[in-house]
């Protein structure tokens, strides 16, 4: 799927006035939208969503520790998850959600997730603003992390709300379809599922990933194709993936730039750039005014799809960014230009080696060794249940990566 970051046309789903798009898909069905979700919404048509996920900051990130993989980590995520206090914790929560019962229509709901640390103040503010609470789902951890403090129980749970948009609120609940996933029995509350997989992560990790069986059930059970889903809190677009999926339109909101890029890395597969010095070249262009498309096809005599992949390979190494229309390249970038075209190739090649999707992609080659064909087709599978590229670009993408492993094997990369 290829962006739309300098077309012109006009946006099929409702989008935030005066607001242009960090990034938009081929059909225009999965928006991505740079900023703050108390300033941007209040910019979308009113009542133009039909349902809204919110996965918001749990306030938990308080200095201390956990266990991931075995090892004892911090459980801070960044400054947006510190605890700001019980009053201004209470007011944003507030804010947010009343902004999201503008936008939602007549009959639109609302699910919320959370931990003990920020559920019961979205249960208390979706009360105070009116809205009509349908069920507080328990989602269960088959393998959470262990409590190393021993002082308290193993944290297994989290807890998901769901609220029509007003006491008069017509739910739209796919019953059937909930009962015949659950062999023929009513769905219960309580669900139980594994946390995101190796598979869900392969483009880049999200402190608070959700699994995107999760998403596409709450999606399935209260939209209809079509449908336009708003996540508030984009992350690393797990609600997207999962709306696309099922055939809804989606449109995401985030403030970070690395999991804007992680979530538009998830819905493309991968950059399909298979010759890693073309990136060199692009990078370097862009010293000069030419940035369009089409002006550097033009002067480096590539199509302006190629030239499309081969930029987006260079942001996903963390040489080029951009700011909705606007590409630059990074401080890395600019240093990669000053150098011998060998030590150029060598940092090229280290950059490859940093990034997740080509760590799974190695580890493949290795477990098949000299077999390129078995190489290939691993690889294609992965990417075919990790992003939402049909088998014959995945069979391309995969043979992108084997070449980016052997340039990398050039240049003595670990």
């Amino acid at each position: 799927m290829m962006a739309k970051s300098e077309s012109k046309s006009k946006i099929s789903i409702p989008a935030p006035e005066g607001t242009s798009p960090y990034f938009a898909s081929e059909d225009n069905n999965f928006v991505l939208y740079k900023g703050d979700c108390l300033e941007l919404m209040p910019a979308f048509p009113e009542e133009s969503i039909d349902m809204i996920f919110a996965d918001p900051p749990y306030f938990l990130s308080n200095g201390g520790i956990t266990c991931h993989a075995g090892k004892m980590v911090s459980v801070n995520k960044g400054k947006w998850d510190r605890s700001m206090g019980f009053k201004s914790n209470y007011e944003f929560t507030l804010d947010w959600i009343k902004a999201c019962k503008r936008l939602l229509k007549p009959n639109g709901s609302i699910w919320i997730s959370g931990t003990s640390h920020i559920i019961h103040i979205v249960g208390c503010c979706l009360d105070e603003l009116g809205y009509k609470i349908l069920n507080d789902i328990t989602w269960v951890k088959k393998n959470p992390p262990p409590n190393l403090s021993c002082r308290y129980f193993t944290h297994a749970t989290e807890t998901i709300l769901w609220a029509g948009r007003d006491k008069k609120c017509k739910h739209k609940f796919n019953y059937k379809l909930m009962k015949r996933i659950n062999n023929d029995k009513q769905m219960k509350s309580v669900w139980e599922m594994d946390a995101p997989k190796k598979d869900e992560k392969i483009f880049g990790k999200h402190p608070t990933q959700k699994p995107l069986g999760l998403l596409e059930r709450i999606i399935a059970a209260s939209t209809d194709e079509n449908d336009l889903v708003l996540d508030p809190f984009s992350g690393s677009a797990t609600t997207g993936i999962a709306a696309i999926i099922l055939k809804r339109k989606f449109s995401g909101l985030e403030l970070e730039n690395s999991f804007l890029n992680l979530g538009i890395s998830r819905l493309e597969g991968i950059p399909q750039a298979d010759k890693p010095l073309r990136i060199l070249d692009i990078v370097r262009h862009h010293s000069c005014s030419i940035c369009s498309i089409c002006e550097l096809a033009i002067k480096m005599k590539l199509t302006e799809r190629q030239i499309y992949y081969y930029r987006r390979a260079g942001e996903l190494l963390g040489l080029l960014s951009r700011s909705n229309k606007t590409w630059k390249r990074t401080k890395l970038g600019e240093s990669l230009c000053d150098m011998p075209q060998n030590q150029a190739k060598s940092i090229l090649a280290k950059e490859m080696n940093k990034t997740p999707i080509f760590q799974a992609a190695k580890r493949i080659v290795r477990k098949y060794k000299n077999d390129i064909q078995k190489q290939k087709k691993a690889i294609s599978d992965l990417l075919e249940r990790s992003s939402l590229l049909g088998k014959t670009t995945c069979g391309r993408r995969a043979k992108t990566l084997i070449s980016w492993i052997d340039f990398a094997n050039e240049y003595d990369v670990a």
